[in-house]
């Protein structure tokens, strides 16, 4: 499992990179944003501090090496456009689990999958995890279509399985396997290992 964060991986349009101190701002317009969250684990972040103290956060779980917390860079326009990570990470099992955000404004382009793909090919490739899941309340369509459509499948019903402001969430557990990934003729991000 990552020690600390890698350089940066990138596909056609976009990069994942480490999260910096100068991505606050950005990070909080991202997770700051009611429609962006409505499906998360957590209600919206109101404060810099938050934006600030997550980063803080990452960087000391990268050193630990149990998750990995990216940001997606959109590659012309050099700006963040949502974040995605690897986190619960057990070294023995080889298993990790994923979760993303992306800002409104480029729902609906394909540039989740984008990510994910890229993503998805370093966990497989580079840090060769065997199993990775997600979990995703089943109010959130879109989500489930882009987990399924990187190869994702759901295995089961997890009832309250989250508390979101106090209020019991159930959830949709779905998992790839690397041997899934890699019959699908993944590793499939195009430039994915494309590092500097």
């Amino acid at each position: 499992m990552p020690e600390h964060c890698p350089p940066a991986l990138f596909g056609k349009r976009i990069k994942l990179r480490c999260l910096e101190e100068r991505d606050a701002p950005a990070l909080l317009e991202l997770y700051g944003d009611p429609e962006v969250m409505r499906y998360w684990c957590h209600g919206p972040w109101r404060t810099l501090n938050e934006a600030k103290a997550a980063i803080a956060e990452a960087h000391k779980e990268y050193a630990e090496g149990s998750s990995l917390h990216l940001v997606i860079e959109h590659l012309e326009q050099a700006t963040l456009i949502g974040s995605c990570a690897l986190y619960g990470m057990v070294a023995q099992e080889r298993r990790a689990t994923v979760g993303y955000l992306l800002s409104r404004s480029y729902w609906g382009q394909g540039y989740l999958k984008e990510a994910l793909c890229v993503l998805l090919d370093y966990a497989m490739a580079e840090l060769k995890i065997n199993r990775i899941e997600a979990e995703v309340r089943p109010g959130n369509m879109a989500s489930c279509k882009a987990l399924k459509a990187v190869g994702f499948k759901a295995e089961g019903y997890l009832r309250e399985r989250w508390l979101v402001g106090g209020a019991p969430c159930d959830v949709v557990l779905y998992a790839l396997l690397h041997r899934d990934w890699r019959a699908r003729g993944e590793y499939s991000s195009g430039a994915a290992f494309t590092r500097f």
